[in-house]
């Protein structure tokens, strides 16, 4: 059964989501506004948590709740990071980084953020103390293309590694937390019929763990120059440094889905309607799709 979170307002183009680790709520992004709604499981409608703009967050993107209950949020080609209470939503920490930047997605491990740069091929480490510190440029993956576009990123191995998408070069990159090197991850099809495109290349956007597996908010690109936008399933190699494409589902263009969180026993994919934004189609109302957590073999 599908469900669809509402995000209340028009022009929201949500980009983020993340959960709670009490199980129930979940954090949504708008890039367009800066807003961050709050959801429940089986509440249809999502509430205003953060107002667009306050604390001089006019843009939100990737976001993830620490161990101690506070919601980081990157703030996109602002070039900031904010850290909130989600008890009170107070503002505890807004840190910039030196321009350009644009920071997008984030995970935690250890006790460390680490963030990703749309702009830089770079990955920012934050000290998570009784303080959020400031961000360092902790990581400069090594040849991830012309146009990198450092994108989603998760945990793995209990922090131990991170595994990172370059959406504009269409590869992934496993990380090795201690040694503080990036390798690319050889990405193969466990079946050819499963895969239609030469090579596997993974345009990943958010990314998500469940079990032993990896989803992908995912677009392949067409020789027209334009996309289609998919759910790939990913199952690492107890390495890391290969993967198995062992799944596709293929997502509305109009919904243009971003990134992912799991929550229950459903996938919520965010749709963004970034693509609508572009070509004047995009309308009220915006969503978040709870959907079951699709079957691999």
């Amino acid at each position: 059964m599908l469900t669809d979170y509402l995000l209340p307002g028009d022009g929201v183009f949500p980009e983020g989501i993340t959960e709670d680790p009490d199980g129930v709520r979940f954090y949504v992004s708008s890039y367009a506004q800066g807003t961050i709604f709050r959801g429940r499981l089986g509440e249809p409608e999502t509430e205003v948590w953060l107002a667009p703009g306050t604390d001089g967050r006019t843009k939100a993107a990737g976001m993830v709740v620490d161990p101690a209950g506070r919601l980081l949020v990157c703030g996109g080609d602002t070039g900031q990071l904010f850290g909130y209470d989600t008890t009170s939503g107070a503002l505890l920490a807004r840190h910039p980084v030196p321009e350009p930047s644009l920071l997008n997605d984030v995970c935690v491990a250890g006790g460390y953020a680490y963030v990703t740069d749309s702009v830089r091929p770079v990955l920012w480490r934050v000290p998570l103390g009784e303080e959020i510190g400031a961000p360092e440029e902790w990581l400069t993956v090594p040849d991830p293309g012309e146009l990198p576009y450092l994108n989603g990123i998760v945990a793995l191995d209990g922090g131990a590694t991170l595994l990172v998408a370059a959406q504009g070069s269409g590869t992934l990159w496993w990380v090795d937390v201690a040694a503080a090197a990036a390798e690319q991850v050889d990405v193969a099809a466990a079946a050819a019929e499963q895969v239609d495109v030469g090579g596997v290349p993974v345009n990943g956007d958010g990314l998500v763990v469940v079990d032993d597996l990896v989803y992908v908010c995912d677009n392949i690109d067409r020789p027209d120059g334009g996309a289609d936008y998919v759910l790939t399933a990913l199952r690492p190699a107890p390495d890391r440094r290969s993967a198995a494409l062992v799944g596709r589902w293929p997502q509305r263009h109009r919904d243009t889905p971003t990134t992912v969180a799991h929550l229950g026993d459903r996938l919520l994919l965010v749709h963004s309607q970034f693509a609508g934004q572009h070509d004047g189609t995009a309308a009220a109302p915006f969503v978040v799709r709870a959907i079951p957590v699709p079957a691999v073999a």
